[in-house]
């Protein structure tokens, strides 16, 4: 069973190392400490424009004024 337990142990591993990747991709941890230069950018190319105004809010979807639900 020594062969068994090694197949686990890799396959475990690559495992481990994947999961580990994969979350640091979505969180998106800076590379280097106290780099936070890309840590917000999404690729909207407004990156470089800062506005002090909020967006304006969308409006809901639903049915419109009047009918009957």
């Amino acid at each position: 069973m020594l062969w068994q337990e090694l197949a686990v142990a890799v396959i475990v591993g690559f495992s481990v190392v994947w999961l580990v990747r994969h979350m640091r991709s979505i969180l998106v941890v800076p590379s280097r400490p106290g780099s936070d230069a890309g840590a917000s950018c999404h690729g909207c190319d407004d990156c470089g424009e800062e506005s002090g105004a909020a967006p304006a809010p969308r409006p809901l979807a639903g049915p419109g004024p009047g009918t009957v639900h």
